[in-house]
């Protein structure tokens, strides 16, 4: 072989290996279609969505999404200090999508987590469940699927995704792939419905679900938040809790006259509109429920601090929510 031919050679395979280098940097980032200016890194005013949806990409909270925030498959790193279980009714969203994440669900160690080991926010689930057979694989809970390049998105939400407040979301304003949103448009119409996203049934009840072995008390190894947070529960100090210690030991800023005022308020509201979901939209979507960001509907500086009574709103309309579902007609 000459030494102009083995030159040519080398030049192939570099260019080659070059343009494979390229297409595989372009389609390991999301939402690469936002990057306009093509330096890897997606500026608020780049971003095609609502500022809440891209405050939950923004890990860092650094203005921008750059690095793991917008590598397919990223993960993101959390901190070290375990999370509040503040309410025995919140739907927490899952954020642990790494190794240890899935270990920590995975309680018979069965390779997969089913409904029953799942604790969290059902829309998240639903997203990672790739096929649809209503269990998550180690493979889909690492976006690690055979053949399967779709991204999820499931860090985003339903009510941060529709921008245009329509009730649905369209493919514009869908931030992970077109495998994922097609798998998820039940109906094939080109939008996704709460229903398709979020699923028509309530969630099941949050102490039987975290109760592993069904014995009826709830131990520490079982306990998927804060040590803090259970033993504000464990009012025996016994290291279990039962159904009524789970439901929460009130601390003394729920005894105020502000608490209770907001929880009586969420109670009446919180009962509307989960009896209007269920008849008008057929999806449970607790935690997607507008009045839950400000709570402090009905509020006046006169029944006392805001923060203790946006509390009390919080806890009186989750848990009536569930009843106004239960009783929708």
């Amino acid at each position: 072989m000459s030494f102009r031919s083995l030159a040519l050679g080398l030049l192939i395979i570099v260019a080659t290996a070059g343009a494979a280098g390229a297409q595989g940097r372009g389609a390991a980032m999301r939402f690469r279609a936002m990057d306009q200016n093509g330096d890897g890194v997606i500026t608020r005013a780049e971003w095609r969505g609502s500022n809440r949806s891209f405050e939950v990409h923004d890990w860092n909270g650094d203005g921008r999404l750059s690095g793991e925030e917008v590598r397919v498959g990223g993960a993101r790193k959390r901190a070290d200090r375990e999370p509040q279980f503040d309410s025995a009714d919140r739907e927490y969203m899952f954020d642990d999508w790494t190794d240890r994440g899935f270990r920590a669900l995975d309680h018979n160690r069965d390779g997969r987590i089913t409904a029953d080991e799942w604790h969290f926010d059902r829309e998240g689930y639903r997203r990672a469940d790739h096929n649809r057979d209503g269990v998550i694989t180690r493979a889909e809970f690492m976006n690690e699927s055979p053949g399967d390049e779709g991204d999820d998105d499931r860090d985003d939400r339903f009510p941060y995704l529709d921008v245009d407040q329509d009730g649905r979301i369209s493919r514009a304003e869908w931030h992970g792939g077109a495998v994922r949103f097609n798998a998820l448009d039940d109906n094939r119409d080109g939008f996704l419905s709460r229903a398709e996203i979020l699923g028509t049934e309530p969630p099941s009840d949050l102490f039987t679900s975290v109760d592993i072995n069904r014995d009826r008390v709830i131990t520490l190894e079982e306990w998927h938040w804060s040590g803090a947070s259970f033993s504000e529960r464990d009012r025996n100090r016994d290291g279990r809790l039962t159904p009524e210690e789970f439901g929460g030991a009130a601390p003394a800023a729920k005894q105020s006259t502000a608490y209770r005022t907001g929880f009586e308020r969420g109670t009446i509201e919180g009962r509307a509109a989960g009896r209007e979901e269920r008849l008008n939209n057929r999806a449970w979507d607790l935690e997607g429920q507008s009045e839950l960001d400000t709570a402090d509907s009905g509020y006046q500086p006169g029944m006392g601090p805001r923060a203790e009574y946006q509390a009390g709103y919080r806890d009186g309309f989750r848990r009536a929510y569930r009843e106004g579902w239960n009783t929708a007609k």
